[in-house]
């Protein structure tokens, strides 16, 4: 499984592949308001940090406004790095619908470097889409040092560095990472229908072919969700690029990544006013789908982007990682978007009954649910489908519906590493509540729909 990270992490989802015989199974406007610098004011009017704030101003306003030239403006000319880099960055955020873009330099520092420079950190910048919500003002945000030049009697940035992993305490960077693709690769956007924006890199010159099929899988996981808390629209970034797939949202730096996984959802905290993490709610959701993966397997990746929607209509709803807890039970995460996958798919639907058995016989069944520490380990195919049949019996006693409310309410508490969620006495006011019967008459029911097959 993914081990935990910090609360300043997006948290994600991974989606796995298997070949198996017949077939592949995966798993895994208005005007805007004027942006403001969210900040006190230094004492001495002079100060180099007004000045820095008035050139986040001018920035988070020039984006807001499309106005290229104002982007750049208090760019050092000398840095054409710098300057390519961010005419970069805002040629790829242009393309988005942005619903705010701000910068809060509350808990920035200032340090003199020994050239005379200066360097502010942390400055947290807030980038809002209109597909992305949180509750009240919070919002995603990104975190980077500026590197301010005296020139010309006038403050310059000489240098802008996004927070990664890798840098973030060497920088003092305490905030979210600035790890998303529109910080590193030259990005085209397309927007389907109202609500989808389509994302692709330089690897990927036919992102329309999957325009249809996005908004068709969709329209399939908004139906199964209803009216559920949700976000009002989605984001999705295709690439081909094994280095992109890798780099983007540090998808690379974690232990249980694999370079054939088929495509992540990424769920991202927000920040308040002052720039810290709010850790109540996530505040997006990002999915990245690694095509790659996909033609090696000479796979269509409608499934993969059926069962990453699956994980990012509901993240808004899914309880946040806390350093005390473990998060939502994985077998649920993962079985409830596999189990989206048979939806109007009785082949996808036998493959996947067909890996259960193949465990049960294999002696991988142990009578319960698959454990969240071990989760996506040898057995990871194995546990993604024996978790959907949780729903999929769900379904077969009470209604498609009724396979939803059970994963809804789930995802709302922690898992246990003591004993098995569905053991636990929250499970039973859920089962009673949404299946109308015990805890133990379902796990009753369910063990032996596994072990006959399901």
């Amino acid at each position: 499984m993914p081990e935990p990270r910090s609360l300043t992490d997006g948290l994600r989802w991974s989606r796995r592949a298997v070949l198996l015989t017949g077939g592949l199974l995966v798993a895994g406007c208005g005007s805007p308001p004027r942006p403001t610098i969210e900040s006190e004011d230094y004492e001495a009017s002079g100060s180099n940090g007004k000045r820095l704030r008035e050139i986040l101003d001018r920035r988070a306003t020039a984006l807001m406004k499309r106005d290229e030239k104002g982007y750049l403006a208090d760019l050092d000319p000398s840095n054409a790095t710098l300057i390519r880099r961010e005419k970069a960055l805002f040629g790829n955020l242009r393309q988005f619908e942005l619903e705010e873009v701000r910068f809060i330099d509350e808990r920035a520092v200032e340090r003199k470097e020994k050239n005379g420079d200066l360097r502010f950190a942390p400055l947290i910048r807030i980038t809002k889409l209109t597909a992305d919500a949180g509750p009240g003002d919070i919002a995603p945000a990104e975190t980077f040092s500026y590197r301010l030049r005296e020139k010309g009697g006038s403050l310059v940035v000489a240098d802008i560095a996004g927070a990664t992993r890798n840098n973030r305490e060497k920088l003092g960077l305490d905030g979210p990472l600035a790890n998303a693709p529109w910080n590193t690769d030259a990005l085209h956007v397309q927007k389907v229908g109202g609500k989808v924006w389509l994302v692709g890199d330089k690897s990927v010159n036919d992102l329309d072919r999957y325009a249809a099929v996005t908004e068709r899988e969709l329209a399939l996981v908004e139906r199964l969700w209803g009216r559920r808390l949700s976000y009002p629209g989605h984001v999705l970034f295709f690439t081909r690029d094994p280095a992109n797939f890798r780099q983007w949202f540090d998808l690379g730096t974690g232990g249980d990544f694999n370079p054939d996984n088929l495509g992540y959802q990424i769920r991202t905290l927000g920040v308040k006013k002052d720039g810290h993490t709010f850790a109540g709610e996530f505040a997006a959701s990002r999915i990245v789908v690694n095509l790659r993966s996909h033609q090696s397997h000479d796979a269509p990746p409608n499934l993969t982007i059926r069962h990453e929607l699956a994980h990012a209509v509901s993240a808004r709803l899914t309880m946040t990682m806390s350093l005390n807890d473990f998060g939502p039970p994985l077998w649920a995460v993962e079985g409830f978007a596999r189990w989206t996958e048979t939806i109007g798919s009785p082949a996808q639907a036998a493959l996947i009954r067909n890996v259960v058995a193949n465990g049960v016989r294999a002696g991988r069944f142990r009578g319960t649910v698959p454990d969240s520490r071990t989760f996506y380990g040898r057995d990871i195919d194995f546990n993604y489908c024996l978790g959907s049949t949780v729903f999929s019996l769900a379904e077969r006693l009470k209604g498609r519906d009724a396979a939803v409310e059970l994963y809804a309410s789930i995802i709302q508490h922690p898992d246990s590493l003591d004993m098995p969620f569905i053991e636990l006495p929250v499970f039973e006011g859920i089962s009673k509540r949404v299946l109308g019967m015990s805890a133990g008459a379902f796990r009753s029911r369910w063990v032996s729909f596994v072990r006959n097959g399901g």
